[in-house]
C-alpha cells in the first residue's frame, strides 16, 4: 500500500505549494495524486514548470473532472471535450508512470428519466477509455462518484456493487462520498475487498461533500481504519482534501502521521 496526497487541495495558481507540503511531510514514500485541470491554461504552465518535481514522487492520477462528462454520447460537445481531456491524462500517465487513473461515470446531475441511459453511455465510454488506456500501458480504476446533496449520484449502493462486480476494472472507494450518501461502508468494503485497490479519504457531515480533514466530520475514521486493516490492507490511501484545507500544512502532516500510526498498528498485530 501507499499514501498519496491529492493536488485537489490547490487552485492551479497554487500548485507549486504542494512541494512545501511534501517537504514538511518529509517522507519520500508518500506519493502524489495529480488532479488535472485541463480547462486551465495556468495548470498547463504550472505542470510544465514543475514536471521534474512531480517525477520525483510515486504518482497516481485522478481523471479529468472539470468540464468532463463521461455519461454523454459520442458526437456531443461534452463527449469530444471529455475524450480529449482523458487523452491528455493518458499522456501524462505515461510520462509520470502513474499507478492508475481514476474514472467517474458521471459528474453532472442525474434526472430520474435519464438515469438508465446515462449508465449505459458511461459504461460504453469506460470500455472505450479502457481500450485506450491499454495502448498507453495505463490502468483505470472506477470511483463511486457523486453525492445525493448535489443530485449527481448515478449509482446507489446496491447498483454500485452490481456494477463493480460486472467490470474488469478495479475500484477506488471514496469514503467521503459513501458517507454523504448514507452507504454501509463496512458492507461495501467487505463485498468489494477483492477489487478495492485504493481509497479517497476525507470527512464530512454525512450530507455535503465537504472534503474535510479525516477527523473533521461525522464519519468514524477509526472504524474505517479498522475495516481497512481487516478487508483491504494492501489498498492505497489517497488524502483528498478540499481547497479550504490547503494552508493548514501542520494539520495535514498530522493527519498523514495519524494514518501511518494506524497502519503501524496493523503491522504490529
Amino acid at each position: 500500500m501507499n499514501i498519496f496526497i491529492s493536488t485537489n487541495l490547490y487552485e492551479s495558481e497554487q500548485l507549486e505549494e504542494l512541494f512545501a507540503l511534501m517537504d514538511k511531510i518529509g517522507d519520500q514514500s508518500v506519493g502524489v495524486e495529480v488532479f488535472p485541470e485541463w480547462q486551465s491554461e495556468v495548470f498547463y504552465r504550472k505542470l510544465a514548470d514543475y514536471m521534474k518535481h512531480f517525477q520525483k514522487y510515486l504518482i497516481s492520477l485522478h481523471g479529468p473532472y472539470y468540464y468532463t462528462e463521461h455519461s454523454k454520447a459520442e458526437g456531443t460537445v461534452e463527449y469530444i471535450r471529455s475524450t480529449e481531456y482523458f487523452r491528455q491524462t493518458l499522456e501524462l500517465s505515461k510520462r509520470l508512470k502513474s499507478r492508475y487513473i481514476v474514472y467517474h461515470h458521471n459528474n453532472c446531475r442525474v434526472e430520474a428519466g435519464s438515469k438508465q441511459q446515462m449508465m449505459k453511455v458511461a459504461a460504453e465510454n469506460l470500455a472505450e477509455l479502457r481500450r485506450q488506456a491499454e495502448h498507453y500501458g495505463a490502468k483505470l480504476v472506477v470511483e463511486n462518484a457523486g453525492v445525493l446533496a448535489r443530485g449527481n449520484m448515478l449509482f446507489n449502493e446496491d447498483e454500485f456493487l452490481e456494477m463493480a462486480e460486472s467490470i474488469p476494472d478495479d475500484i477506488l472507494l471514496d469514503i467521503g462520498h459513501a458517507h454523504a450518501n448514507g452507504w454501509d461502508i463496512s458492507r461495501v468494503m467487505k463485498k468489494l475487498a477483492h477489487k478495492i485497490v485504493a481509497y479517497h479519504v476525507h470527512n464530512n457531515d454525512g450530507y455535503e461533500d465537504k472534503h474535510n480533514r479525516i477527523l473533521d466530520g461525522t464519519l468514524d475514521f477509526d472504524q474505517f481504519m479498522f475495516l481497512y486493516r481487516q478487508y483491504t490492507p494492501q489498498a492505497d490511501i489517497v488524502v483528498e482534501y478540499g481547497k479550504q484545507c490547503s494552508q493548514d500544512l501542520d494539520a495535514i502532516v498530522k493527519d498523514v502521521e495519524y494514518i501511518k500510526k494506524c497502519l503501524n498498528y496493523r503491522l504490529a498485530v
